[in-house]
């Protein structure tokens, strides 16, 4: 007896249930586990996108708000007023999230906000504070070679 397409991946499904089930697992922790560490926006974002499609290769379905939600959730500290404006505008961003999100990097790296000491998207304008101004510079000890007359 010949099965129909259909039969045949449900039996295919239960043959290989466990394996099927631990893949959406290890998908689903992809997408809830994610955090940004540092880095661009933009890659954490694709990455996220691509861990969501892995996610509902495995059958999870994800409405678009909520994928916003869990891409909003996975940003660090530094992102918490973009994500007030976000939730308190109710902003309808579904397309534009990721340039919004690199746009409020920029203008956080133009800041010289203080989440991005140490990291590469720029260095923290101004002087240090406590030090006084009128400090004389030390001379440096290092010889310079001077050239040398030839006759």
């Amino acid at each position: 007896m010949v099965e129909s397409g259909e039969a045949m991946l449900q039996t295919l499904d239960g043959m290989f249930a466990t394996s099927s089930s631990s893949a959406r697992q290890i998908a689903l922790n992809a997408v809830t586990k994610t955090v940004m560490p540092g880095g661009i926006v933009q890659d954490h974002c694709l990455s996220m996108i691509a861990n969501f499609k892995k996610a509902e290769d495995h059958r999870v379905t994800f409405e678009q708000e909520v994928k916003i939600d869990l891409l909003l959730q996975s940003l660090p500290d530094y992102f918490n007023q973009f994500k007030m404006n976000y939730n308190m505008n109710m902003l309808n961003l579904d397309l534009k999230l990721m340039h919004e999100l690199e746009s409020a990097e920029q203008s956080l790296v133009k800041q010289g906000s203080a989440f991005f000491v140490g990291e590469s998207f720029g260095k923290p304008k101004g002087k240090p504070k406590g030090k006084k101004k009128n400090k004389k510079k030390k001379k440096s000890r290092i010889p310079v070679a001077r050239p040398v007359a030839v006759k």
